[in-house]
């Protein structure tokens, strides 16, 4: 989505996700869930657990079909090998 100012450019309007949702970090090419927003910055989890990290609102879009598929089927390989409950 962008916004078009009066003086003609096009600025990039960042996509707000809302908490708990699957993103995608464009800048690290992972997806995460959604934890919280801080100053212009989001906070994400790895699908599995593990230690969160942050990325610039700017680097978060929404995820594909197919890395929605990808994400599912990362979740059902991990609990199947008992990483997670």
């Amino acid at each position: 989505m962008s916004v078009e100012r009066e003086s003609g450019k096009r600025d990039q309007v960042p996509y707000r996700p809302v908490r708990g949702e699957l993103v995608a970090d464009a800048e690290r090419r992972c997806l995460g869930i959604a934890k919280g927003e801080l100053a212009g910055a989001w906070s994400l989890r790895s699908l599995t657990g593990g230690v969160e990290w942050v990325v610039d609102a700017a680097y978060i879009r929404r995820t594909s079909r197919a890395e929605r598929l990808i994400a599912g089927i990362t979740l059902v390989n991990a609990r199947s090998r008992g990483e997670i409950l």
